[in-house]
This record gives structure tokens, C-alpha cells and sequence, in this order.
């Protein structure tokens, strides 16, 4: 953690190294078809990785024979008399299957990137047709299935924060690349512009509505079929993570909502809004959650969020002097205040401090969902300054974490807090 704000580095979930992607090569259906023979499997049931039983740190990859019965023909290439080729490039007629990318690890410098020769990586859907959150009544890629997975006696489903909290670095960042697609594919099964069925293109990353399959007069029917449209593509929704400090330096402004785990707190943090840089959609979530005005921001890192496709931006910056609190605003926060460095040291560094059980993080996604829905009520006056109440933060694998310990243990923070 011993780096400036401004130096390059890896925060978890983002690959170390990450996978070649090779996305010029997922309109291909021969090639990624070539990809499948000797390729890794990463295998989800509703969102939960297969790894092996009793080390979900541990993601359990199989091959091709073992999802055989889901991958069925692959991928499909344009027919000869296919009224609109674009329409038919990689596509998939069955469950969800996404080329992730080649592991180069390993491999020879300068090698022909259409001849990898290192292993490719695919994510595949086995959740059961017709069931999940997402299933969809009669819904095509379901009727095209053409059998069951069989999970290996020695595996088993694990819960998706719990365990890739706890996978490699490398395994983390594969992860991170994988289940945000297989998601997403499972929540776009309708067209957003006319409500009929989309099938997967792209080797799993581009979606369709079928009357893009169709006759000219057809295509006319969904106006999807002209010009570029954001839902036709995965989407990533960018996340400000924010380490506001107070006019010294010596304060940082942490938050927590009441469903969280008892004794956490954070960064504030906000989802950036459309016309809104980094630096406006920090000053406007901090007035609104906390009622502090912020002045001079800057850039500290990102990190890839897969829960379920968020891209998160941390950056600091400074509070104007002379600032109280105040929660009435938009009523998100049950408390926030600001900590000493001594104080968020010590939680940062304690045995337990950023422990997480699984009903920890049942609890943070449940504060996601109900956000906005189950505000606290404001109370005043609030219990100012009462330091012991705080007792758990987020871990590394967190970019909020990162930058509470950045601050708190690194030994940049003088200049982390000259610059701003």
C-alpha cells in the first residue's frame, strides 16, 4: 500500500495480469469454436461460482466434456441465405456461454494474436431452465438447451462475495471478467425497444432482438435494428468511492448505512450520474449525504465490481473548514462524522476488523437493494465523536478499503494530502 495516489496499480477484481480478451475475435464462431476444444470452464448456477467442495477460494474449472450437454453446437455462423449476416455472427442457441479471453501467462513474447496459444477461458450458465431470478416463461435459449450440467461430487456452489473475496488475485480478476456477462445475459432476455425475445451474438457479448434475424420489412419492427444502442452491449455502471478529508488532513469522513454489519463504516459513496465528471458527482453525493461541501478533488484508482457490474471510482479530497454534519438531507446515512487517522489505523489493523461472514454480506447487498427504499430517520442530536462504535471498515479487497488504509498507513499521506 506504500504508493502514491497517482502511481498505476492493481486493485483487486481488476487482474494481475487480466485476460486477453481478444475481443476482436468474438464475431468468429469457427474461431471460438477452436477456443472451446481446449478451454477452461468457469461454471455458474444463479450467480454462484463452482468451486471445490470445502475451498471456495478455490474456483473449480472444467472441460468441455463435462458441459457438453449445455454447449451443444456452440456457436453458430451466418448461414448462406441469411437475410442479414450481422445478425447471425457467433450466435448462441442454448444457455448462456461467453468467451472470456486467452491466459497468456506464460507464452512466448510476439506471438500471432490470432494463433494464441494460451488456454481460453469460458463462463457458462448452468442454472436449471425455467428457474433463477431471472427465468423467463417459454424463453428461447431455454427451450434450446439441450441438457443438465452434472457437478463433480467433489464441488460445490459457493456464495459469489464470500468466495471470490477470498480467491488469488489472478482467479479474482477472471471472476470479475466473467459473472458480470453471464448476468447481464440473464437480465436481458427481453428487447428493451419492443418487448420480444433477444438471443446472445459476439460469443455471448452483444445481444439481438430477433427480428433482427428477419426479412427487411421485419427489422422495421424494432427500431433496435438502426443506429447503436447501449442495451445491445454489456453495460457498466460507475460507482464514486469517496475519501473526503476535513481542512487539516488529519480527519477523514466515514458513513454507515443502519443495515450494515454492527460497527462498520465507509467512504460515502454515489453512483455517477449521466453529464457528471468524477470530480461534480464527488461534491454533490457528499453534500447530499452528509451536507459537507468538498473543494479540491482528485483521482486515486478504480476497481471492477462484479455485484453485478459496477465500475467503481475512488478518489479524495478536501472539506472546506468550518463544516458540521448533517443527515436530514437526503436521509441515506444513519450516522457519519470524521475519524482520526489513529482511529481508522487501528480498525484498519485489527484481527477482526475487516472479517466478513456470509450474513455480513447478505446484509451489505440488502443495504444496496433497500437503498433509497428503508431510509433511517434522521435523529438529533447525533452521538458525535463516540470512536468506539466504529469497529469494522472494508477489507483490500475493497477500493473503499484501499483508500482508508492509503490515508491512515501509508506513507505517502503527507503528500497525499498537500496535493489536494
Amino acid at each position: 500500500m506504500d504508493v502514491h495516489a497517482n502511481d498505476t496499480f492493481v486493485n483487486f477484481y481488476a487482474g494481475a495480469p487480466p485476460l486477453n480478451r481478444l475481443s476482436f475475435q468474438r464475431p468468429k464462431a469457427d474461431v471460438l469454436n477452436a477456443h472451446l476444444e481446449r478451454a477452461k470452464f468457469l461454471v455458474f448456477n444463479e450467480g454462484k461460482p463452482l468451486v471445490h467442495k470445502g475451498k471456495i477460494s478455490s474456483p473449480y474449472f472444467v472441460d468441455l466434456a463435462a458441459v457438453k450437454p449445455l454447449v451443444g453446437e456452440g456457436f453458430l455462423a451466418p448461414s448462406p441465405n441469411a437475410p442479414n449476416e450481422k445478425a447471425e455472427e457467433s450466435r448462441r442457441a442454448g444457455c448462456i456461454l461467453v468467451f472470456v479471453g486467452v491466459d497468456e501467462r506464460g507464452c512466448p513474447p510476439g506471438e500471432d494474436l490470432n494463433i494464441p496459444h494460451g488456454t481460453p477461458y469460458f463462463a457458462i450458465d448452468a442454472t436449471p431452465a425455467g428457474t433463477g431470478l431471472y427465468a423467463v416463461k417459454g424463453d428461447a435459449e431455454d427451450l434450446a438447451r439441450q441438457g443438465r450440467f452434472e457437478a463433480p461430487a467433489d464441488s460445490e456452489w459457493a456464495d459469489a462475495r464470500m468466495s471470490a473475496s477470498l480467491m488469488d488475485a489472478w482467479h479474482a480478476g477472471l471472476f470479475a471478467a466473467a459473472r458480470p456477462i453471464v448476468d447481464w445475459n440473464a437480465r436481458n432476455r427481453h428487447c428493451p425497444a419492443c418487448g420480444r425475445h433477444t438471443y446472445s451474438l459476439w460469443g455471448g457479448w452483444k445481444r439481438s432482438c430477433v427480428t433482427a434475424r428477419g426479412t427487411p420489412e421485419e427489422r422495421k419492427l424494432c427500431f433496435s435494428n438502426t443506429g447503436l444502442h447501449n442495451f445491445a452491449h454489456p453495460r457498466t455502471d460507475p460507482v464514486i468511492i469517496m475519501g473526503i478529508l476535513d481542512e487539516t488532513g488529519d480527519r477523514m469522513l466515514l458513513g454507515r448505512n443502519k443495515s450494515w454489519p454492527k460497527g462498520m463504516y465507509s467512504c460515502l459513496a454515489g453512483f455517477i450520474e449521466p453529464g457528471e465528471s468524477f470530480e461534480e458527482a464527488v461534491r454533490r453525493e457528499v453534500l447530499e449525504e452528509a451536507g459537507i461541501v468538498v473543494g479540491p478533488v482528485r483521482y486515486g484508482s478504480s476497481q471492477p465490481w462484479p455485484y453485478p457490474a459496477n465500475l467503481m471510482v475512488g478518489c479524495f479530497g478536501r472539506a472546506a473548514g468550518g463544516q458540521s454534519v448533517r443527515l436530514d438531507l437526503d436521509n441515506e446515512l444513519e450516522d457519519a462524522q470524521f475519524f482520526p487517522r489513529s482511529v481508522v489505523a487501528r480498525v484498519a489493523t485489527s484481527k477482526m476488523g475487516s472479517k466478513f461472514t456470509k450474513n455480513d454480506y447478505n446484509q451489505l447487498d440488502k443495504a444496496q437493494d433497500d437503498r433509497d427504499v428503508n431510509a433511517p430517520a434522521f435523529i438529533d442530536p447525533r452521538p458525535m465523536d463516540k470512536f468506539e462504535n466504529f469497529t469494522k471498515c472494508p477489507p483490500e479487497t475493497a477500493i473503499a478499503g484501499v483508500l482508508m488504509r492509503q490515508w491512515a498507513l501509508g506513507t505517502h499521506a503527507t503528500h497525499l494530502v498537500s496535493s489536494l
